[in-house]
């Protein structure tokens, strides 16, 4: 079998927001930058002063048990100095660049006197471009090389190991960086002699080089022990998993700190101010926990995306208990674009404040409502990004005669406000890091919606997993996400194969190597004949008689781990309605009986929620069994099941999805 990345037509171009959803670059931390960063002048300024008060104390009093406050009070200087040079280093004291260079000149000398601003900003720059590399690469590595015993004598003198690693690359470094170097190491050390000669040499040990030390040893235990002792990962490899983030006691830590118990967001997002760490963290919360980023508590126990989502009472949105009602949230759609003659993508846009609770699992889906002609429309669609991406985004294809897919693809525009409940559904996909697996997968024309999350989730989030996709379509107008599975070819350099199937192939199919023909039983066998698709973890997406048929193959090869999911599109033909009528019907949810009015056309469920009712439902087609209930009374008439066995259905449970009345009296339970 043969592959294919080439577009179904190379003049469509993807949105920039669906571009970024392919990308899944770094979070867009949202965050403004003033012209001063207030806090961190207000943080030198307070130092200056905090400094100042010591000094004055040292120098003026009598009580030798001084000491025992000045020399912590200096200690605290130099490493809240260190913060305010270290903002400065990153252009985060504001956008004004010389604000940045002279507030970082000021603040240097209660940092480490010998050394000038550029030659810190240089080295520091080089911690961040090879961070976790060996010593003689990462000068920040001093913190934790060698045995345990000896990392507090490091933490002590890294700005000694500052002077080893700079000498040998002084003859690349430029000439105005390094004349400020030596007339600051000369007034520096002309300084400190004289101070010595002049009978001061205990002032300069009490007030400065003792309180140094130790002020040196806590900020490259805070700064480069802490957030990345014992990660294998580097920069270059994974920036991701280069620096920790610590959770818990915030109230003390953030302050105590200065906010570098979450230093993973500086080491992404190096611009942004201290004092908005944990803002750009929670605003993208979802996205850091998607990529599994390294997380300890204060205390040092380390937690994974769950372990963290359960310590923060956080419950994930794919572990919700189907029972429990999902509450729809108006949403403003942000763009519709046309993907095939007859379907369109729908994104929307997440406000903040919502982030967290449209967070979704690769393969998940929601629940769509719309006003069309007097009726409130519910239908099921697939998320078709990448989890993590930060994008919700929807595709509809019209179907005959349906009347949201139809008013979808017609009439709805940019800037509309949809009902969109949260994400659910167990069609999903596990991803970890440290994986090296094969992903296979089947879709046929929408059934490529979860498959596509599904798929570049996986790719995105375990660096040497591999994917293929099998995808069955007419021909290629009719292909959805046709040119955003080109790119994403390109994008994994290999990791990710696509094998298009086209039932009308045409001339310009051949030329561009796609498989004509259904994709059968028969196309699958040849497909199965690599052993690496044989021992790969398969997901099937597609009509219940294609799937029925292809998945005794797949099991007769061997592969062991088949998910499947159906994607039948809603019926709304009305002939297979039944002798509906119009009724009353008497709804029992927790142990509380509502009376409901039903016209007869609205499904029981569409009945229930219209009232107000809270009731369990996901797919609203007939194919996940969530919205099941038992009649406890009347007579109705199921348009479609997928879910229910005879059995069941004897026994008096029906899909409410599906379910209309055919008797003027019916009363249904969701408690039995």
């Amino acid at each position: 079998m043969t592959t294919t990345a080439e577009p179904a037509d190379e003049d469509r171009v993807l949105s920039e927001e669906e571009s970024r959803a392919i990308r899944r670059g770094v979070p867009h931390p949202r965050v403004p930058m003033p012209v001063v960063a207030l806090p961190t002048l207000a943080l030198f300024l307070g130092s200056l002063a905090a400094w100042i008060g010591a000094t004055w104390w040292v120098l003026a009093g009598e009580d030798p048990w001084r000491y025992a406050v000045t020399i912590p009070v200096h200690a605290v200087v130099t490493f809240t100095m260190f913060t305010v040079l270290h903002e400065t280093i990153h252009l985060a004291g504001g956008r004004s660049r010389r604000v940045n260079e002279l507030l970082g000149r000021l603040a240097m000398p209660f940092v480490v006197a010998w050394a000038a601003f550029p030659l810190v900003r240089y080295l520091h720059i080089e911690h961040h471009r090879n961070t976790n590399e060996d010593v003689a690469t990462d000068p920040d590595a001093w913190s934790s090389a060698g045995p345990a015993w000896l990392w507090p004598l490091r933490w002590l003198t890294l700005d000694l190991w500052y002077l080893r690693f700079y000498a040998p690359r002084i003859p690349g470094r430029p000439r105005a960086e390094l004349a400020e170097q030596a007339a600051v190491f000369a007034v520096v050390i002309g300084g400190f002699v004289t101070l010595a000669l002049t009978g001061h040499g205990w002032e300069l040990l009490m007030i400065y080089l003792i309180p140094q030390r130790i002020g040196v040893g806590i900020l490259v235990w805070w700064f480069d022990w802490l957030p990345h002792h014992d990660l294998e990962a580097t920069a270059r490899s994974d920036r991701f998993h280069a620096t920790r983030i610590r959770v818990g006691w915030e109230r003390v830590m953030n302050p105590l700190m200065l906010y570098q118990n979450y230093h993973l967001v500086h080491h992404i997002h190096p611009t942004i101010p201290f004092y908005r760490y944990v803002q750009v963290w929670r605003r993208s919360e979802s996205d850091w926990l998607e990529r599994d980023v390294p997380i300890v508590t204060a205390w040092g126990t380390e937690l994974d995306a769950s372990e963290y989502r359960a310590w923060r009472n956080i419950i994930a949105t794919y572990d919700r208990d189907a029972d429990l009602p999902r509450l729809p949230h108006r949403l403003r759609v942000e763009e519709v674009r046309r993907l095939t003659p007859d379907a369109v993508s729908i994104t929307f846009a997440v406000p903040d404040e919502l982030r967290e609770a449209f967070r979704f699992a690769p393969g998940q889906n929601v629940t769509v409502a719309a006003e069309i002609d007097g009726e409130t429309v519910r239908r099921n669609y697939s998320i078709c990004t990448a989890a993590g991406s930060g994008v919700l985004r929807v595709a509809v294809r019209r179907i005959e005669g349906g009347a949201f897919s139809t008013w979808a693809n017609t009439e709805l525009r940019a800037g509309d406000e949809l009902e969109v409940t949260p994400p659910a559904g167990a069609f999903t996909v596990a991803t970890d890091r440290r994986n090296a697996r094969h992903v296979a997968a089947v879709a046929a024309g929408s059934g490529i919606t979860p498959v596509i999350s599904i798929l570049t989730s996986t790719l995105d989030a375990e660096p040497r997993s591999r994917a293929t996709l099998l995808y069955a379509n007419r021909d290629a107008e009719h292909t959805m996400f046709a040119d955003e599975l080109a790119m994403l070819v390109r994008r994994y350099e290999g990791r990710l194969s696509v094998v298009h199937h086209h039932s009308r192939a045409t001339a310009e199919d051949s030329r561009r190597r796609v498989v004509p023909g259904r994709l059968d039983a028969a196309q699958l066998s040849e497909h199965l004949a690599d052993p690496a698709l044989r021992a790969a973890d398969w997901f099937l997406c597609g009509p219940a008689a294609m799937l029925d048929d292809l998945e005794p193959v797949l099991r007769g090869h061997g592969v062991d781990e088949v998910r499947r999911e159906l994607f039948v599109a809603p019926d709304d033909e009305p002939g297979d309605l039944g002798d509906i009528v119009p009724a009353t019907v008497a709804v029992t949810r927790g142990g509380e009986t509502t009376e409901v009015a039903s016209t007869g056309t609205a499904s029981l469920l569409e009945s229930t929620l219209a009232a107000g009712v809270d009731v369990p439902y996901l797919c609203t087609g007939g194919i996940c069994g969530t919205c099941v209930a038992t009649v406890t009374r009347g007579e109705v008439h199921m348009q479609q099941n997928y879910a229910l066995s005879p059995t069941e259905i004897e026994a008096g449970r029906v899909l409410t999805c599906q379910a209309r009345p055919t008797t003027p009296e019916v009363a249904v339970d969701y408690d039995r």
